[in-house]
């Protein structure tokens, strides 16, 4: 099971569980995974309505005893959990410290590059401590809405995360962990654009419509208006494999080193 907890909200958890666990359990699995959301106040998920690599289901917080049996069956990471941000986040990992993680967890916790984003990724490690014994290996820290996939670029960005010589960051994640396992996750319009299609881009970039031959075939017709419409999906299409190759395959190569997953 993969849980995706940050005790603050807006730091792009659906965005990395849908875009990027999503889709790469999915293609490790071969097969439809179980995406869980919990969160009483927003149902993030809703969005995708068009996804087919996952199996939606909501989960209220008066109904957290059902993640114990969960944990203990998913030892193959075939089960997402996107945890709402703020009290919700706090609930869930207070419920699964009385029953345990039975070695069967791998946590992502999400962080953008403020400075209250930092504070919250730390207290929700601390959270996690209690939990989970190797926080070393089982833990990786989503850097989410990155400028730039520079490593330098990166490290300053995320000062919260990395910390920095000459400025006062305060605590950072890299105090309490001393090489912490994460990947930056680009920012990009077409994170923006997938969200309105009801989709995720890695599903967009893998569309075998051809869109190309709908604009010829459009404008042929003296349909200007629908060429022009395929044309804007065509483009779309293309900045989704963009985005695929140069940022979730990285990731997705990452993450390979970092679960062990049955084949």
């Amino acid at each position: 099971m993969i849980i995706i907890p940050q005790t603050k909200g807006g730091v792009g958890k659906s965005t990395v569980a849908m875009q990027v666990i999503a889709p790469y359990l999915y293609k490790k699995h071969g097969k439809k995974v179980t995406y869980i959301e919990i969160d009483d106040e927003n149902n993030d998920s809703r969005s995708f309505t068009r996804t087919e690599i996952v199996d939606k289901r909501m989960l209220r917080t008066n109904k957290l005893t059902e993640l114990d049996e969960l944990i203990l069956m998913d030892d193959n990471h075939e089960v997402i959990v996107d945890v709402g941000g703020n009290k919700t986040s706090s609930l869930v990992l207070e419920e699964i410290k009385k029953v345990g993680s039975f070695g069967n967890i791998k946590w992502i916790v999400p962080l953008g590059d403020g400075e209250l984003d930092g504070k919250n990724a730390i207290a929700t490690l601390k959270k996690i401590k209690k939990i989970e014994q190797n926080l070393d290996h089982n833990v990786f820290f989503a850097l989410n809405r990155a400028i730039s996939m520079d490593l330098d670029y990166i490290e300053e960005q995320f000062i919260n995360f990395f910390g920095h010589k000459y400025l006062d960051s305060n605590s950072v994640i890299c105090d309490l962990i001393k090489e912490p396992k994460y990947f930056p996750v680009k920012n990009d319009k077409v994170i923006t654009m997938s969200r309105y299609l009801g989709s995720t881009v890695w599903e967009m970039a893998y569309n075998n419509t051809d869109f190309a031959a709908k604009a010829v075939r459009a404008k042929d017709l003296g349909d200007i208006e629908s060429a022009k419409k395929y044309l804007f999906f065509r483009r779309i299409q293309t900045e989704a494999k963009d985005y695929v190759l140069g940022t979730l395959n990285k990731i997705f190569y990452d993450l390979d080193n970092w679960l062990d997953i049955k084949k």
